[in-house]
């Protein structure tokens, strides 16, 4: 597989380059701000990197969640909290949706509820692709553990394109015999 593309939005061989267009199109909007909250510098590092190799994502890192509570004026859109930084904390006010990086569900769920606006929890090794996932559903305003809005809106959009280019791809028909 080869880089097919070196704007910031990362295209693949095995895509298309009009899917890769049309992706890069759809996506060229302000980078979603996310406040990374892990204190280990190693792991900070690695999701950090995940994140901004996807593209979509304006990424700062915090070590700790009293810094966090200080960064409402950057205005970050979801907030991705290791748990074991909650431990301390009964609650935790960081004033924007929180996503918390934890090893299970029963934790992720205590966790959860020490945060002002919790909307899921997730593995501590997600892969890229989950991250991108749950930090969407949180931007778009849903929980990480139902589809929410945001798969919805995918859903139609996915449909309205393949109509538009069915009808396309009729006119072209129409014209040529």
């Amino acid at each position: 597989m080869r880089l097919v593309s070196e704007n910031p939005t990362v295209c693949w061989s095995s895509d298309s380059l009009l899917a890769c267009r049309l992706y890069s199109l759809f996506n060229s909007a302000v980078a979603a701000r996310v406040l990374l909250v892990v204190a280990h510098p190693v792991i900070a590092s690695g999701i950090e990197t995940l994140l901004r190799l996807d593209g979509e994502y304006d990424v700062k890192r915090v070590v700790s969640v009293a810094e966090a509570m200080k960064q409402r004026e950057w205005g970050a859109q979801v907030a991705l909290i290791d748990g074991t930084l909650l431990a301390g904390y009964a609650e935790a006010r960081i004033g924007t949706p929180s996503l918390v990086l934890t090893g299970n569900e029963r934790d992720g769920s205590q966790l959860l509820r020490k945060l002002d606006d919790g909307r899921g929890w997730l593995r501590k090794d997600a892969t890229g692709a989950e991250l991108s996932k749950a930090i969407r559903a949180a931007v778009a305003g849903s929980s990480t553990e139902s589809g929410g809005i945001g798969t919805l809106a995918i859903v139609a959009i996915a449909v309205a394109c393949l109509i538009a280019f069915a009808l396309v791809a009729y006119l072209v028909y129409l014209a040529v015999y």
